[in-house]
């Protein structure tokens, strides 16, 4: 079976860094570094289980046609998890606008958590311009409330929906992630999903919940606008 090499866009820490003259390789000064790396170890993990799903699928594909496929997948979330990563972390490219960067976390994470044969129609909103110091908490908790989705209230669900929305008000800002799966469980707890997006949360001094509505579940965080003396002051 021939290897798939990997994306051109994947290489070396060292070779990354060796790129980007110039640029400064730093943390967020006000995002924990323990979270961070909860959260980055978050979504490797889930990436991994569903790369794992697929390779067990392989043993049972006979035909080399349907290998190829198999493998071309494997590839191509390999490079959505890249591209994730960079979206939420800026692994390799400065940062984008607000607008565009949840965009791309919210169609990728559905692409990339999704089942392939999956259709997962995304409803994405954003009211108000987010205040700058909010905006990383807000993407990351993007991520792990639409993972949640997927994983739990999508599971095994070829048709569904996804409702994104970021209203920024006078005092505070809410994102609410809502699907019409099969609704919130109590193993859902169990995860790692609803206690990050609880520690985000509480950086600022904000609540992060999980309920069951009519068709689905809705998850929900809530931020206050106000810079708390923790928040980084030169932070645009």
């Amino acid at each position: 079976m021939p290897l798939i090499p990997l994306p051109a866009s994947i290489v070396p820490m060292n070779a990354l860094r060796a790129s980007l003259p110039g640029r400064e390789q730093k943390a967020e000064p006000y995002l924990d570094a323990e979270l961070a790396l909860r959260l980055l170890r978050h979504h490797t993990k889930n990436t991994l289980q569903r790369v794992l799903a697929e390779i067990v699928l392989i043993d049972d594909a006979h035909r080399s046609s349907a290998n190829d496929r198999l493998l071309r997948d494997l590839a191509r979330r390999i490079t959505l998890s890249v591209s994730l990563s960079d979206a939420l972390f800026g692994i390799v490219s400065s940062p984008r606008s607000m607008h565009e960067r949840m965009n791309s976390i919210c169609a990728g994470t559905i692409e990339l958590l999704g089942d392939p044969d999956q259709v997962i129609h995304l409803d994405l909103k954003l009211d108000g311009e987010c205040p700058a110091h909010l905006r990383e908490t807000l993407l990351r908790g993007t991520s792990e409330m639409l993972g949640n989705a997927i994983k739990h209230g999508l599971h095994e669900r070829m048709v569904g929906r996804i409702t994104v929305r970021l209203i920024v008000g006078i005092s505070e800002t809410r994102l609410t992630v809502e699907d019409d799966g099969w609704g919130f469980c109590a193993a859902c707890e169990e995860g790692d999903g609803l206690g990050l997006t609880q520690a985000l949360a509480e950086q600022h001094g904000g609540t992060s919940s999980v309920q069951r509505i009519r068709y689905g579940t809705r998850a929900e965080m809530v931020l206050p606008n106000r810079r708390d003396e923790g928040d980084d002051p030169d932070h645009p």
